[in-house]
């Protein structure tokens, strides 16, 4: 099991397609410095690192860890997404199989087009990474649908990774609970009800929660003023935004930078 913190997005480093040859083609030998996630669309994948060899076929994901030795085990001939990105492992807030199957093939095609375009538009920004984040959460949750009856995992439990996904994903749109139950097509108290038993928080409280989140990390790694810090958050006036914050931390933000800043 892999294990990430994504408290803060992972951080995408580069993402393409690769189609292989129809003949002859073996996955290049190389250092492998970040995790790469290949989603295989067609065929089969024949890869190893330095410990152990796999095979990826379609339908199916693999994520490698930094290993000294990537390379290919065989000749193949296959078609898969590939994904580098960097995540911190500890305190971990997601927990993904290294190989697994996913159910909702046009759902990945879909993302992994939106992490194209904007990594194309804003090579390394903000939303590359999120929509990166959205990608695993999505991955766990779907590779969780497909597991036999003995290791599927509470239902309940999958609904409420798919709620974090779209909380992570979207909340520079101030998102609402009724909105992400609409997304998931459920009604808005009973998803309340499911989160706050699974959790043991409500999910509107997860949210406030996750933007403040990510309003201490603007404000220690931008130089972004409160007002520009509300207005990334979407609220439509800063006051309410430092009000809001002081409630939940008991300092204002100008207060909370000053005291965390080295």
């Amino acid at each position: 099991m892999l294990y990430f913190n994504l408290e803060k997005p992972a951080r995408l480093v580069w993402a393409g397609e690769f189609i292989s040859p129809e003949k002859g083609w073996r996955h290049l030998t190389r250092t492998l410095i970040d995790y790469e996630l290949m989603i295989v669309t067609e065929g089969e994948l024949k890869i190893g690192d330095d410990k152990e060899d796999f095979c990826v076929r379609a339908g199916e994901y693999f994520i490698m860890s930094p290993t000294r030795y990537q390379h290919g085990t065989a000749e193949c001939k296959c078609r898969f997404y590939w994904v580098h990105f960097t995540a911190p492992a500890l305190p971990a807030s997601l927990a993904l199989p290294p190989q697994g199957k996913f159910s909702d093939g046009e759902r990945i095609a879909s993302m992994m087009k939106e992490i194209f375009l904007a990594d194309s538009e804003n090579h390394g920004g903000l939303r590359a990474q999120y929509l990166t984040t959205m990608l695993l959460f999505e991955l766990a949750a779907q590779s969780r649908g497909t597991c036999s009856d003995e290791c599927a995992p509470d239902p309940a439990r999958s609904l409420c990774e798919r709620a974090k996904a779209i909380v992570c994903a979207k909340r520079f749109a101030d998102v609402r609970v009724k909105e992400i139950a609409d997304e998931l097509g459920y009604h808005e108290k009973y998803l309340s009800a499911v989160f706050r038993k699974t959790e043991g928080i409500t999910l509107k409280r997860y949210i406030s929660a996750f933007r403040i989140g990510e309003a201490k990390r603007i404000l220690l790694e931008t130089e972004f003023t409160v007002a520009e810090v509300a207005y990334c958050l979407n609220f439509d006036d800063p006051h309410n935004f430092s009000r809001f914050f002081k409630q939940e931390e008991g300092v204002t933000p100008s207060e909370y930078r000053s005291l965390n800043r080295l």
